[in-house]
């Protein structure tokens, strides 16, 4: 297996990262992903709907000490596997109980573990400067450094797909057919995290690339080999879970979902604008990055990425966070073409004075941002009122990198162009993780804005729902949360309830609600107004 072609010159990446040894750069990487991926990662609520569903999950695993059987609010959980929650379940105990910091690290660690993964791929692939380069951009684009920070499995998912492609590769270049069969092993976990993709995406990679490499004859047997073994590893849950989870994780929620969308269902063009946006500011260099790697000929990431992107793009159920496993393929193609041709952009005048603009742009933008404040209006407005330094602070450092950034590219200094701007991204991501994230979840979106108003109710309190479903409060509240549709079926329950209605739909309810109980409390949750109804028994 032959390694890709290397450039005999000094490339930008050289300059940027050259001197620096590959210990540092595994420690560069690692400081990245604890400034971005794991510092003040339990400083926020959990969002709904995804990471508090993750979080009963695990909190049920444990109270019934059942860990096969996934259960949520109460009630079996069919529609997904029990990967991410089991790691939930191990990080508690390590922390000695379950709370936003516990229910975040698995996919804190699954995104570190991911950059770590490009890193050697890209390293493996071209050199070593690549692969610190395509961990960076991986790190620092908007959806990947969101996720990374949410209780939710598809970081989790990626990370295994991605390491089962790492391993594919390593025993390809070794010509070892059974490490290349072993190397499908990941994938079983991936398939128990999300489902079957996480072996379809790796799978289907590799027969593209054996078949462009021309090693299908000598590797075909191990490949099919590896895929059986992974589903057999896989399917042992399935067997031990019963029938039940089989039907309607693995024949509903995968094959139906699939070819029949449910939910979800979007156009052709969805994941088209999803990508260009999500991956920013990268992005915008990826239709380039494409035709680099086409005409160098570095088949993998390519491959990779149009295989991903070409399968979820054929199911007629779409979610932009299902394009999360393609993104380490795009932070390759894109660290390959910046490798090469950084320079050039800087030194035409045409794309230079683009990167020029761009620069501007990053610059005045944060000058601009407290203009565009002053037509906010309600929590948010009085959230940035009250943390108007530390938000000055972050401005200010903003505006400087910008300048920096302006003045190198003005000057066409490649690697301090390239530090710096990535150096502004990563700025990006702490003010994202550490002001914009806790001000909107303290303003908004924290479901204990709707608990924290029924803190005094008692334990044998039945709680009940009207016109929304929130894991968040089921969490908070620790305790099953019953959503009912008509009052006939809660009036005559025995013993003490609590109400939450969302105002609006419970309009057509009120009446009948104000004859059977008696408003006690009213909050603002994301944009709705909710309140709270009560009867004490015997009242």
């Amino acid at each position: 297996m032959r390694k890709y072609e290397r450039c005999e010159s000094l490339s930008i990446t050289d300059r940027f990262s050259g001197p620096v040894s590959h210990p540092m750069k595994i420690a560069i990487i690692f400081a990245t992903a604890l400034v971005l991926f794991v510092h003040n990662l339990g400083g926020i609520s959990l969002w709904d709907p995804d990471e508090p569903r993750q979080a009963i999950m695990a909190k049920e695993m444990m109270d019934r000490n059942d860990y096969i059987h996934v259960y949520l609010n109460g009630k079996p959980y069919l529609e997904k596997p029990p990967f991410y929650p089991w790691m939930i379940v191990i990080a508690s105990k390590i922390k000695g109980g379950l709370d936003e910091f516990s229910a975040r690290i698995p996919a804190a660690l699954s995104a570190t573990g991911l950059m770590v993964v490009t890193y050697s791929l890209g390293r493996a692939l071209i050199n070593t400067q690549m692969g610190f380069l395509s961990a960076m951009i991986l790190a620092t684009n908007y959806q990947f450094l969101s996720n990374s920070r949410e209780s939710v499995m598809d970081m989790t998912f990626a990370f295994f797909i991605g390491l089962t492609v790492f391993l594919n590769y390593l025993a390809l270049t070794r010509e070892k057919p059974w490490q290349f069969g072993l190397s499908f092993l990941p994938s079983a976990l991936a398939i128990l995290t999300k489902g079957p993709a996480g072996l379809v995406i790796p799978a289907g990679t590799m027969l593209i690339y054996l078949i462009v490499e021309k090693k299908l004859k000598r590797f075909i047997l191990p490949l099919i080999a590896g895929c059986i073994l992974s589903g057999a590893v896989a399917a042992i849950w399935f067997i031990l879970a019963g029938d039940a989870y089989w039907k309607e994780f693995i024949l509903r929620q995968n094959i139906t979902r699939y070819t029949n969308a449910f939910d979800h269902a979007e156009s052709y063009l969805y994941y088209f604008h999803k990508i260009f946006f999500n991956f920013l500011p990268w992005s915008i260099l990826l239709p380039f990055s494409m035709y680099h790697a086409i005409r160098k000929k570095i088949w993998l990431p390519l491959i990779w990425f149009g295989f991903t992107f070409l399968f979820f793009e054929l199911s007629t159920s779409k979610r932009a966070i299902y394009l999360l496993s393609l993104y380490p393929a795009g932070a390759l193609l894109i660290g390959e073409y910046i490798k090469e041709n950084w320079s050039s952009l800087l030194e035409k005048r045409s794309t230079n004075l683009l990167l020029r603009f761009f620069a501007f742009l990053l610059m005045v933008l944060p000058v601009a941002s407290p203009v565009a404040a002053t037509y906010l209006s309600g929590p948010v407005l009085d959230g940035l009122k009250q943390h108007s330094a530390s938000l000055h602070l972050y401005l200010a450092l903003f505006v400087l990198t910008g300048a920096a950034l302006l003045l190198t590219m003005i000057k066409k200094i490649p690697a301090w162009s390239l530090w710096i701007l990535i150096s502004y991204l990563v700025f990006v991501g702490y003010f994202h993780n550490n002001f914009y994230m806790p001000l909107m979840d303290q303003a908004l979106k924290s479901p204990r804005l709707i608990t924290d108003k029924a803190t005094a109710i008692s334990k044998d309190t039945s709680v009940y729902a009207y016109g929304f479903n929130s894991p968040g409060l089921i969490y908070y509240m620790g305790r099953p949360v019953t959503i009912f549709s008509d009052i006939g079926e809660i009036k005559d329950v025995k013993g003490d309830i609590l109400i939450l209605v969302e105002d609006r739909p419970a309009e057509r309810i009120k009446e009948e609600l104000d004859s059977f109980f008696v408003p006690i409390n009213k909050t603002r949750y994301e944009k709705e107004f909710y309140t709270f109804y009560a009867r004490r028994d015997g009242q």
